[in-house]
């Protein structure tokens, strides 16, 4: 039975991705910007899982998800005793 679930999960979100357009060359050109835009801020620990859903609206829900290990530390421009 579960084996049967994910097969039928598997071919509506094949069908979902057919129906909005979104083809493989999309999909991974995206993760890859998101990834890199990610990577400029976070130590990412594992891939970013991307998810695009067409609602009833019409409009679209981008779900983004990564795991990071860590904050990356940025300078600023401003330092401290510019600000007083």
């Amino acid at each position: 039975m579960r084996i049967q679930k994910q097969m039928i999960s598997r071919l509506n979100n094949l069908l979902v991705k057919d129906k909005l357009g979104l083809n493989d060359g999309f999909l991974t050109a995206f993760r890859s910007d998101i990834t890199h835009i990610l990577g400029d801020y976070f130590a990412l620990g594992s891939n970013v899982d991307i998810e695009v859903r067409h609602e009833e609206d019409g409009n679209y829900s981008v779900l983004i998800s990564a795991k990071a290990t860590q904050i990356k530390e940025f300078g600023t421009t401003l330092k401290q005793r510019d600000i007083f």
